[in-house]
């Protein structure tokens, strides 16, 4: 599998559950892209995907930790964290479900007719109302409503019942 295949892949991915680890996006970029650099220096071997995922998702666990620890600023974060870091764990693994759903979601949404992807996204992944989004795109609100319809059956017919589930119940939709 090629590198530029998996960096492209993964990096969005691996960048949101950094941040919610460490709390700040900068940082996690940051985290993603050490991760990056030691997979490209290993030239590692990984029987499967499942494999390499795991990887990566560890990695970055393991990177966002050492980030945390290693903040001497961020003291009270750093007690807080330790003191929970069982139910961390379970939280950790949502996320990680939470991310994949969300990586095969995009994926689905770039797939979309432009103005229906762009207003799909707009509502359901960045949370704007449907008012919001006719305003900023210049268009009827019925146009919204229709578009988000259209979006939906789209997006229900190309992804499995179980992620389609996921994705309304992550999701920030008005």
């Amino acid at each position: 599998m090629q590198y530029s295949y998996i960096f492209k892949e993964y990096y969005s991915a691996l960048c949101l559950f950094a941040a919610r680890i460490v709390g700040e996006p900068g940082h996690a970029e940051d985290i993603v892209q050490d991760v990056f650099e030691k997979l490209w220096q290993k030239q590692s071997y990984f029987a499967d995907l499942r494999h390499l995922k795991d990887y990566l998702y560890k990695a970055t666990r393991n990177a966002a930790l050492n980030f945390l620890k290693g903040a001497r600023h961020s003291q009270e974060r750093q007690a807080i964290f330790l003191d929970g870091q069982e139910e961390m764990t379970a939280a950790e693994d949502l996320e990680v479900i939470r991310t994949e759903v969300f990586r095969e979601i995009y994926r689905e949404i770039a797939n979309l007719p432009e103005q229906c992807g762009k207003i799909v996204r707009m509502s359901y992944i960045e949370g704007l109302k449907n008012e919001q989004i006719a305003e900023l795109l210049d268009i009827s609100l019925q146009t919204v409503k229709n578009q988000k319809t259209r979006g939906m059956k789209l997006l229900r017919m190309r992804l499995s019942p179980v992620v389609f589930a996921l994705f309304s119940l992550f999701s920030h939709h008005s």
